[in-house]
């Protein structure tokens, strides 16, 4: 029988703050049941495991970033909405490293509807794609490049990456995307 008070939405809100604070790596079950003041097994009747409630994390995580790169572009287009897409995706990144961790690991959750859902994350990128009037694989290779692009900033700045040389990151960053606004604009000259 479910213990009183407990529900998903509950559990879920705990995981996802408890995985925040304390990384994906020492998340467990077991773990977030402590927090809660409950045996594992309530948390058995509102979650089928740990997968799966990794995945309904996972799945506000997706709906987070999708939102934050939507506010970001709305009303621009092509490089103003391309820097300000780079710049919500970092911001989304550095701010809560540890549900981006659980976006890029969805393969690895093996729930379905989460793998699905986060395809939701490149939607607001192949728009701002469309932009630069990239259609079909040209536009997924726009994505491709610049989601590596943020992706691999993003990682070697969280791993202490940049921290030995005195150049602005910042401004390395801007560059980097400015780079590839030039490969977006040449690719969709040559679409046209």
């Amino acid at each position: 029988m479910p213990k009183k008070g407990l529900t998903r939405d509950i559990i879920i809100n705990a995981a996802q703050a408890h995985i925040e604070r304390g990384g994906l790596a020492a998340f467990s079950l077991r773990s977030l049941a402590s927090h809660l003041g409950v045996r594992v097994s309530s948390l058995y009747n509102h979650v089928g495991g740990q997968n799966e409630l990794l995945a309904m994390v996972g799945l506000r995580a997706v709906a987070m970033l999708e939102a934050a790169e939507c506010a970001a572009i709305e009303g621009k287009a092509r490089e103003e909405a391309l820097f300000a897409l780079a710049d919500a995706y970092r911001g989304f990144a550095r701010e809560h490293t540890e549900l981006y961790r659980i976006i890029m690991g969805v393969h690895t959750i093996s729930e379905p509807a989460l793998v699905t859902e986060a395809e939701r994350v490149v939607r607001p990128i192949m728009r701002v794609m469309g932009d630069y009037g990239l259609t079909g694989e040209a536009a997924i290779h726009g994505q491709r490049l610049l989601r590596s692009a943020m992706h691999g900033f993003f990682a070697h700045e969280h791993a202490g990456g940049f921290s030995l040389m005195p150049a602005d990151k910042e401004e390395s960053y801007r560059m980097l995307i400015g780079a590839i606004s030039d490969w977006l604009a040449a690719q969709g000259r040559e679409n046209a």
